[in-house]
Parts: structure tokens; C-alpha cells; sequence
């Protein structure tokens, strides 16, 4: 394991991102709030970053292998959260609970411990900027505006292992500039559609920030349903759904590869929101009494436990057949390479056709069949790599949900946190709120936000460095 790297690497991300604590510095400055908090956490943040770069020994970093780079992701996806935590702690904010929202935030999960009208506006924007930045990647970000970092691919790959690019690769800095003013833009067009429709400009913004990265915080403890307006909601259900799709996609569609539009994944990934509404419509008519308020919270909903995190319904006084669908939705998740979670459509599919060309090799024997995907055929190894993603992630989440009802919680609730923290998801089903949850099972969800977040393989490689016990 190469620690001068991962020092190095450690110091390059933290140094550049102390400096997102000076948007809410700004806020508490407008609002007359105190400055302390984020004051605070910007020397902190700055001051360890430094120390990381110092004790690399002024070496610059060479990856050497992808190990190293997992490694380094992995171990920056845990101190930007606990840094990101500081400002919470000066408002009688429990460490655990502080700690919890900011895991929550950058993985873009939306689980919140918290209430927000009781928070001051600094802090509500810090809750919802760190989704943001979560959303599109710390690590993405340094690499833009770090060029110095050398082979930058293999810690792009290892911040978002699903994303496939195009045959003729260009410069992994250029591909993430393309994505970020992609993002950027999209950001700022759903705030002025916010303000448009009758949000003041603070709830605009940090709605936005919230939706474009399926991130679900709100600044009302009753999500988007405070608001109480149809438009409202189609407009968060829109770039909701944006948000689900594949960066590399949106990419393809800047450099006008209209083929793109025809992407196996981004049909699927339709056709299941689209399946998921017709049946939560047709089953929660008895609920709403109509069939069209039924197709509203619906079509909501079902956007919203793929990947956006916000709601408008009480879906605890759903049918369990409607709850069942939030479920499958939770655990499949959106597109590889998106600001969304889950297994990923691109996964299921890919496993599908493999199940039926073993089917199809078992009543053909000697026909020799192979998997493809677009215009390319899939390696055994890749296929491979799925199957053990598949495996580990379902692996993962019985686990979980079995710790949790071995500490008392029901089986619906326990398979519900559980999906929707390893999916980074949010919205749940179950009896207790996130605050209500014991300290061990609020432990449980922040480990498989973190697992989730990074698809398992950097933490697993982090665990397994450790076990190691390799020499400096």
C-alpha cells in the first residue's frame, strides 16, 4: 500500500474542500448567525489537509496500482463526513447524530436525524450544499480543479466504478468538467423553475441542491408534501429523475450521440418507474379515492425511492403489495454513474442475460454464446465482477437488516432502513423516525451508507489493508 499516495492524495481533497465551508460562513454572516461553527471546521479541515501533504514527505504521488486509489477514496468518503459534521456540534448536537446527518448528506442518502425548523439557515444550506457536493463527488471535483494529480482515471474509476465512457476516451479532467457544468446548469435551471412556481428563493435553492443529486433533505420535516402543490412537485420529480440517470450518458448527449437516447439502461431504468407508477396508481385508489391524486403520489414516490429521497405521502398507510414495490425500486436503485444508488439497472440487466444465456447453455450445450451490452461484449471477468457485486450487496443487506431485527425492530422496518441506507436512498417505511433509532442501529445505517456510497469494493479494500498490517 503506497501511504505516501494515500497522504497525498488525502491532503489534495481535504485542503480544496474546507473552503465549502466559507458558502454557509457567508449565510450566518446575512443572517447575523454565529460564525463560529464553520470558522472552526474550515481551519480544521485545512489545517489536517496540510498536515496529510507534509507527512507524504513532498513526494508527488504515483498510483501504482487501483488498490491504493480504493483505498484513498474509501478513506476520504469517512473524513469528509467527520469534518463535515463539525458545524452541527456547536448547535447541542449529539457526535453520533451530528455525524450521521453529514454521512447522510455526502452520500446523498437523506436519512435526517434532525429537525429542520430548528435549525438556523446556515445550517439548513450546509445540510443541502453537502448533499451537492456528495452528489457529484468530492474526489470528481478535486480532480477538476486539482490538474495537477497524476492518473486521475483510476480514482474517478474507483469514486464511480459503474460509469462506462466511450470507446475513444478523452482526458478523464475534461469528461468531469463536462459533467459538473452539466450539473451546474441543471442546478440552477431547476431553481428559477422553484421560484417560478411560488418558492422563496432560500427554500429554491436548497431544493435544488437537494434534487439534482437524489439527495431527499428538505428544509420542512414533511419533505416536499409541506409545500402542497402539484407543480411543485412535478418540477422535483423532473430533475429527480435526471439526477437518476447515467453521467456518461449526458455526456454522450453534449457531444450530440443522439444513439445514446436509445441506451439499454436509460429504457429500463424508465420502463421500471413507469411499471412502478401503473401499479402504486392502481393499488392506492382505495387510499386516495381518486384516480388521479392516486397517479400523482404514485408517480412521485416511485421517482423518489429509486433515488431523489423526498416525499409527498405518508407510505406507512400504504398496502404492503404498495410497500413491496418501494422496496424492489430501493434495491435497484438508478443508473451506473449517476448521483443515484442501489444494485444499478445496468447491473440487473446484465445479470438477466446471464441467467438466460445459462439457461439457454444448459439446453444448448455446445453453443457459445456471450453477453453484450450496446455495441460491446462483455468479458467473462466483468460478468464476474457483477455476479460477486450482486452477491456481496445482497449479502450486505440481509445482514444489516438481520442486526436490526436482532435488536428489536420489526422485519418490515429492518429490510426498509436497510435497503434505503445501502441503496443511499432515504425514505423509509417502519414504525420509528432515524432520530427514535438506538446508537448501535444508527452505527449500522452510517456503515452501510458509507459501503453503499463507494459500491463496496473501495471499503472492502480498505478493511482488507488493514487486516493486512503492512509496513510503512
Amino acid at each position: 500500500m503506497n501511504y505516501n499516495y494515500i497522504f497525498a492524495t488525502n491532503g489534495r481533497v481535504l485542503v480544496p474542500f474546507s473552503f465549502a465551508f466559507l458558502l454557509p460562513l457567508t449565510i450566518s454572516l446575512f443572517e447575523g448567525e454565529s460564525l463560529l461553527p464553520f470558522l472552526v471546521a474550515f481551519s480544521s479541515t485545512f489545517t489536517m489537509g496540510l498536515i496529510f501533504i507534509l507527512a507524504s514527505r513532498k513526494k508527488e504521488p504515483e498510483i501504482s496500482t487501483e488498490k491504493d486509489a480504493y483505498i484513498s477514496v474509501a478513506i476520504i468518503w469517512l473524513l469528509i463526513p467527520i469534518f463535515g459534521s463539525i458545524p452541527f456540534l456547536f448547535y447541542s448536537i449529539d457526535p453520533l447524530n451530528a455525524f450521521f446527518e453529514s454521512m447522510s448528506g455526502f452520500t446523498t442518502t437523506g436519512m435526517s436525524v434532525l429537525t429542520p425548523e430548528l435549525l438556523p439557515a446556515s445550517i439548513l444550506f450546509w445540510r443541502s450544499f453537502i448533499q451537492w457536493l456528495g452528489g457529484f463527488g468530492v474526489v470528481v471535483l478535486t480532480l477538476i480543479f486539482l490538474p495537477s494529480m497524476r492518473k486521475k482515471s483510476l480514482l474517478f474509476y474507483a469514486e464511480y466504478p459503474t460509469i462506462v465512457l466511450p470507446k475513444v476516451k478523452p482526458r478523464i479532467r475534461d469528461v468531469a468538467m463536462v459533467i459538473f457544468q452539466l450539473y451546474l446548469v441543471l442546478t440552477i435551471l431547476e431553481i428559477l423553475a422553484l421560484y417560478f412556481f411560488g418558492l422563496d428563493l432560500f427554500n429554491a435553492l436548497n431544493h435544488a441542491l437537494t434534487t439534482i443529486s437524489t439527495g431527499g433533505f428538505s428544509t420542512s420535516s414533511e419533505s416536499i408534501a409541506k409545500f402542497k402543490d402539484a407543480r411543485i412537485e412535478a418540477v422535483i420529480a423532473f430533475f429527480g429523475f435526471i439526477g437518476g440517470l447515467n453521467f456518461a450518458l449526458i455526456y454522450a448527449l453534449t457531444n450530440k450521440q443522439l444513439r445514446s437516447l436509445a441506451d439499454l439502461e436509460l429504457r429500463v431504468y424508465t420502463a421500471l418507474i413507469a411499471a412502478a407508477t401503473l401499479i402504486l396508481t392502481i393499488v392506492n385508489i382505495p387510499n386516495y379515492g381518486d384516480i388521479l391524486q392516486s397517479l400523482r403520489f404514485s408517480a412521485f414516490q416511485a421517482i423518489s425511492f429509486t433515488a431523489m429521497g423526498f416525499t409527498t405521502a405518508n407510505v406507512n398507510e400504504w398496502s404492503s403489495s404498495a410497500k413491496m414495490v418501494l422496496l424492489v425500486l430501493m434495491l435497484v436503485g438508478g443508473c451506473s454513474g449517476s448521483t443515484a444508488g442501489g444494485l444499478k439497472v445496468i447491473r440487473f440487466v446484465i445479470l438477466l442475460k446471464y441467467v438466460v444465456m445459462e439457461i439457454y447453455k444448459l439446453m444448448e450445450p455446445r453453443t457459445v454464446k456471450s453477453i453484450k451490452y450496446g455495441s460491446y461484449v462483455l468479458e467473462k471477468e466483468n460478468v464476474e465482477e457483477i455476479v460477486a457485486f450482486f452477491i456481496l450487496y445482497i449479502f450486505i443487506f440481509f445482514l444489516s437488516s438481520l442486526i436490526l431485527t436482532l435488536m428489536g425492530y420489526d422485519l418490515e422496518t429492518s429490510l426498509s432502513f436497510s435497503a434505503s441506507s445501502l441503496g443511499n436512498i432515504g425514505p423509509v417505511f417502519g414504525a420509528p423516525s432515524f432520530s427514535e433509532l438506538s446508537y448501535f442501529a444508527k452505527l449500522v445505517l452510517i456503515v452501510n451508507m458509507w459501503v453503499g456510497r463507494l459500491e463496496i469494493i473501495p471499503v472492502f479494500m480498505f478493511l482488507l489493508s488493514l487486516a493486512q498490517k503492512e509496513k510503512w
